[in-house]
């Protein structure tokens, strides 16, 4: 995809095997605005084509508050049947037995009323896998509770230091806790591994710090930092 950033935010696997191979066929990616979530969406996006995705498997659309997007009654659905029967050329039930995959991202969902029932009828109806973006926290868990079993929700805020360090060609930062939980943080050796891991990465930690320090940490404050 042209103009799409080299720069992997650290969700990015996270997002692409829950999408891939997740325990549920909806994966929610929420958090505020300008954090990169939509560039998240096209980075997954790209690898998926890079991975042989067919194009005609993956439907993207952007839930902004345009007016003829909010006259359509059931705007998932119907848009999901448009790219059925328009894109696809048939049902998404027959391109599954046929071995296609598809893959529905559905960025700002929060814009529309009634997302969460809509994307219940669907992934209860249809082999898709959905990825779903929110900056809107409150809206996105009022729906919740109707996608029961059906979503994962992945947690996105501001840059950590150690993307700080790579998006400012500082350098890289290893991360030091295991993706998986936080069981380790009740091992004593968890701490002592964690000193020396602060120690050996402290020239780039501080350096990562001051930029912080000096910009904050959402992306396009750093992505050009030459800019005053």
């Amino acid at each position: 995809m042209f103009g799409v950033p080299k720069t992997l935010r650290w969700a990015f696997p996270n997002l692409l095997s829950g999408l891939e191979k997740g325990p549920t066929p909806i994966t929610v990616l929420r958090g505020p605005r300008q954090i990169g979530k939509t560039t998240l969406l096209n980075q997954v996006i790209d690898q998926l084509l890079d991975e042989g995705v067919p194009p005609d498997c993956i439907f993207r659309v952007q839930f902004d508050e345009l007016p003829e997007m909010m006259k359509l009654t059931q705007p998932i659905l119907d848009l999901t049947q448009w790219y059925s029967d328009t894109i696809l050329k048939t049902s998404l039930n027959n391109a599954a037995l046929t071995g296609k995959k598809v893959y529905v991202f559905l960025d700002e969902v929060q814009n529309l009323p009634d997302w969460a029932p809509q994307l219940k009828h669907l992934v209860d109806l249809q082999p898709v896998r959905v990825v779903v973006t929110g900056s809107s926290a409150l809206r996105i868990e009022a729906g919740r509770d109707s996608l029961a079993g059906r979503i994962t929700t992945l947690e996105m805020g501001p840059l950590l230091l150690r993307e700080v360090a790579t998006l400012r060609e500082i350098g890289e930062i290893p991360p030091y806790l295991p993706a998986n939980g936080i069981g380790p943080l009740k091992e004593k050796s968890f701490w002592i591994g964690l000193r020396e891991h602060g120690e050996k990465n402290k020239v780039l930690r501080d350096q990562a710090f001051a930029a912080f320090s000096e910009r904050g940490a959402y992306p396009i404050a750093h992505a050009k930092k030459d800019l005053p």
